[in-house]
């Protein structure tokens, strides 16, 4: 049977999110798991990593205009806007401690990663890892 999961994120207008998580764990074949957490938007702080995307997506911007279309997924118009930033502009991103960007693989990917990595078989990371490049290239 196909993996399914549900998502639940709900603040209840506390600023206090409850986030729930149900879902057949593609492993175990139909186990069902439950996880509920509860968390502020203070306990989640990436804009260290937002703010490094946006610098290295600029450098990239500036240096490979046409690469950089297809590996960020947005329009040449937002590509020319982006180079056209300095370090202190994009600063402004570090108010923001959400994360702005998410995985662009299918899960099926990121489980082969992760279990290359967790496993330590360095050839099938390889694999993993050149695989990326051909899912990103090819949409």
């Amino acid at each position: 049977p196909p993996a399914t999961r549900a998502f639940n994120l709900n603040s209840g207008g506390s600023g206090a999110y409850a986030m729930s998580h149900e879902g057949t764990h593609p492993r175990t074949g139909g186990e069902q798991v439950t996880q509920d957490t509860q968390f502020t938007m203070g306990d989640v702080d990436f804009s260290r990593v937002n703010f490094q995307y946006l610098i290295c997506a600029r450098d990239l911007a500036r240096e490979f205009p046409e690469r950089a279309t297809v590996l960020l997924g947005v329009p040449e118009v937002l590509v020319k806007l982006l180079a056209e930033l300095s370090a202190d502009q994009l600063a402004a991103v570090i108010e923001i401690k959400a994360p702005l960007l998410i995985p662009r693989q299918e899960p099926w990917w990121w489980d082969r990663l992760f279990t290359a990595i967790h496993a330590g078989h360095t050839d099938k990371l390889q694999a993993v890892l050149e695989q990326a490049g051909l899912i990103v290239a090819n949409g």
